[in-house]
């Protein structure tokens, strides 16, 4: 693994500063790293958010705009104390806030889950930090929070730290971006639950957001979409005590300037009628093996599967001998069109546009699945090439 020594930010969550021997580890390992240009973001103290939203929760109507700049307070207050712990071994930092001239992120004005204002940042990032960073000095930034075009402070959502830090990295073009973690890398399964999880050595940026959609506590899945080509993206360990450390590296990006659209022709749509619990299941599935499943869907008695032709009278066959199976048919010719883009994670509406649009030219869709960023519509094959045209037309309009 070869060595970044430019631009990086850094970002710290709440359990590696939950003390202040936490709080002086963190920063040694900041100037340990010896990285030329750093920014540093950081969460709120150890549980201080979740002590916060717990209190608020009992004021009874608190408005949005009040939670927003009561649970500020905890990055604030991190952001002075990292500061200050840097500047007691010698550092020269200074620490960014919202209400101060210099703060760079700006967002929309929903307080608790803004969305950012990705030119106006990148001009505030252009114009405040980049200058600080010439200057030799390490920059801290609060997390999580941001500041809208009226100058109330807004918050990035649950996570949001991690927003915070792929945004700087992405306005200021850095070299590499670190996540420190209590764990030593991304790992395999939650060790909470899983016996002795593995370290993956690496993890595609899809896979990740996969994870990240379904629970895993990496990093916030919104924030991939902020990373750029040639950008390294790591998770390293707190208790390594080290930033250069090994750890997980994340690769790869989505596209975020163009949608991704693929397709699938030939494909056998296998439907059958019976009771739905795991067992069956597991029966089913097995009978797919060698074959490449392209798609699934259940219903409170029925089980969809689409699959690529091949031995498809073996196939149905096999799955008429399971001896729950009441009955099954088999629909040929169908297509698959799956579209990527990072921007269906968070803007609700596209599975109805594209379904409007290929209704409006008569193009029945067979089935419809989703998966965190990717859409697949499931079409008669006959018509998968006005299709897709259909589907550009709509995703572009």
């Amino acid at each position: 693994m070869s060595l970044v020594n430019g631009r990086v930010i850094v970002k710290f969550g709440g359990a590696d500063l939950a003390t202040a021997e936490r709080i002086k580890k963190a920063a040694e390992m900041v100037l340990k790293a010896g990285f030329k240009e750093t920014v540093v973001v950081v969460s709120a103290i150890g549980n201080t958010t979740d002590n916060f939203i717990n209190i608020i929760s009992h004021l009874g109507n608190v408005s949005d705009k009040d939670y927003a700049d009561i649970v500020s307070m905890g990055e604030r207050t991190s952001a002075r104390i990292f500061c200050a712990a840097l500047k007691a071994l010698g550092a020269e930092a200074v620490y960014l806030e919202p209400g101060r001239e210099k703060w760079p992120i700006i967002t929309d004005s929903s307080f608790r889950d803004a969305k950012p204002d990705m030119r106006e940042t990148s001009l505030r990032v252009q114009k405040y930090i980049e200058p600080l960073l010439s200057a030799g000095k390490i920059v801290v930034v609060c997390g999580f929070l941001g500041e809208d075009k009226n100058g109330n402070v807004t918050t990035l959502g649950r996570g949001g730290s991690d927003t915070t830090a792929m945004v700087l990295a992405n306005c200021l073009k850095a070299e590499e971006i670190i996540l420190v973690k209590e764990t030593e890398g991304v790992l395999s399964a939650d060790p909470k639950i899983v016996e002795s999880p593995r370290t993956l050595d690496r993890v595609g940026i899809h896979e990740m957001f996969a994870l990240a959609h379904g629970g895993a506590k990496i990093i916030k899945a919104e924030a991939l979409k902020y990373k750029l080509p040639g950008q390294r993206l790591r998770v390293v360990s707190f208790s390594s005590g080290n930033l250069r450390s090994s750890g997980t590296e994340i690769v790869g990006v989505f596209n975020s300037n163009s949608f991704e659209v693929g397709e699938e022709r030939n494909l056998a749509s296998i439907s059958l009628i019976c009771n739905i619990n795991p067992e069956n299941l597991s029966q089913i599935f097995s009978c797919f093996a060698g074959s490449k499943i392209l798609g699934v869907s259940t219903g409170r008695f029925s089980v969809t599967v689409f699959v690529s032709t091949g031995d498809l009278k073996g196939l149905m066959n096999k799955l008429h001998s399971l001896s729950f199976v009441k009955a099954l048919s088999c629909l040929n010719n169908v297509g698959l069109i799956e579209v990527s883009h990072p921007v269906f994670i968070d803007s609700p509406g596209w599975v109805a546009k594209i379904a409007g649009a290929l209704a409006s030219k008569g193009i029945n869709i067979i089935e419809v699945t989703t998966s965190k960023a990717t859409i697949n519509i499931f079409v008669n094959g006959d018509k998968i090439n006005e299709a897709i045209m259909v589907v550009r037309d709509a995703l572009e309009a």
